[in-house]
């Protein structure tokens, strides 16, 4: 069961950075819950469908062209773990810069 929670991690997270709402909503479950860092640019726990397609939403349009990358899954059986990056451009400039991303994705009833 854990291979298949990392290969829906990395589909959720392809899914983000095309900003595919209905594919993220379909891996996510009935009962989803998500909730982010205190620091990021849409803090706090959203619980429900409804909830997170409006944090969803609100992320891509602060941060338009961010794209996550990961460079590492740690398979915890009922627990994923992410390590990788959020690459997004600077404004009013071509460069773009990378911040260290860690996600944790739980996995409840399969």
């Amino acid at each position: 069961m854990s291979e298949e929670n990392v290969e829906i991690v990395r589909r959720l997270l392809d899914a983000w950075n095309r900003r595919d709402l209905d594919a993220m909503l379909d891996l996510g479950g009935s009962e989803l819950v998500y909730v982010n860092s205190p620091t990021a640019v849409e803090p706090g726990t959203r619980r429900g469908r409804d909830e997170v397609i409006e944090v969803a939403r609100k992320q891509w349009e602060i941060l338009a062209d961010a794209r996550l990358e990961v460079d590492k899954f740690f398979d915890r059986g009922d627990e994923v773990i992410a390590l990788g990056r959020l690459s997004r451009g600077m404004p009013g400039s071509d460069a773009r810069i990378e911040e260290p991303q860690l996600g944790s994705y739980q996995f409840r009833d399969g």
